[in-house]
């Protein structure tokens, strides 16, 4: 089946993307929803998968997709969040992050199991670095190519290029690699409940997921953010399975010009 939705042409049949595909499974739907519908934007060479309501063609459960998703389904090179870190990582008075994060030291602390490291929004990361320096195999996402052009001429200058592996993705649409297990997730300052909800599910038994974001207190300093970025009263932790998780760490800090908190927890083992 295929047609036309206004903003790119698509291909719609019953089932799943095949495994491997640029974009994945919307991270909201996943794989394997009774009577789902996958829909391919040729143009963009994206894919999603949505569930038809009730009396919804495919073609009609495609273009309605095709309409709540546009923010998210144009081409890579124009998305607005690449334009607007590549902008801050090329301004001359761009400083490179100093020191670790405190929430990679919690995490350090804590202890994590031997294995690859997902790490998602990384920026210029010296965590990823650092961590592919120590022997680690690591996952760096991003959406901004200028931060991960560095990181990969970095990681060749310490020789240590083929333990960082960096994807330039939205990450609301990206998903990790289907199987993989990692000993940890971490994230810090970007928060989307989506990214969060294929994240925990990703890290090995015995692993940690940490996470640093707003909270909503921190309007008060910045009142025009979007609220959507921060955390709301209990999460990250709120999202996690009950049962599957044991919360070693959270934190509210206020730094006097932003209100951030941290969350560190371990995947029980099964």
């Amino acid at each position: 089946m295929a047609g036309t939705g206004g903003r790119g042409r698509f291909r719609a049949v019953p089932g799943v993307p095949p495994a491997g595909q640029a974009g994945q499974p919307h991270p909201r739907r996943g794989p394997g929803i009774p009577g789902a519908v996958e829909f391919r934007l040729i143009d963009r060479d994206q894919w999603a998968v949505v569930q038809p309501s009730a009396g919804q063609s495919a073609i009609e459960t495609c273009v309605i997709a095709l309409k709540n998703t546009e923010a998210r389904t144009q081409r890579l090179e124009d998305h607005p969040d690449r334009l607007k870190w590549n902008a801050r990582y090329l301004a001359p008075k761009r400083l490179a992050p100093k020191g670790f994060c405190p929430l990679y030291d919690r995490a350090a602390v804590l202890g994590y199991p031997d294995g690859p490291v997902l790490e998602l929004a990384c920026g210029l990361s010296n965590q990823a670095l650092a961590l592919a320096g120590d022997g680690r195999d690591v996952l760096a996402v991003d959406i901004s190519n200028v931060a991960l052009d560095r990181l990969r001429t970095e990681a060749a200058k310490r020789g240590i290029g083929s333990r960082l592996t960096c994807v330039e993705a939205d990450l609301v649409s990206w998903r990790p690699p289907v199987g993989r297990k990692f000993a940890l997730v971490i994230c810090v300052m970007y928060w989307e409940e989506a990214v969060f909800d294929y994240a925990w599910p990703v890290v090995a038994d015995g692993g940690l997921i940490a996470w640093q974001g707003f909270t909503l207190d921190h309007l008060r300093y910045r009142p025009s953010q979007n609220p959507d970025w921060c955390f709301k009263a209990d999460e990250p932790a709120s999202r996690l399975p009950a049962g599957e998780y044991t919360v070693l760490h959270e934190e509210d800090v206020d730094e006097g010009h932003r209100v951030i908190r941290r969350m560190v927890a371990r995947r029980n083992r099964s």
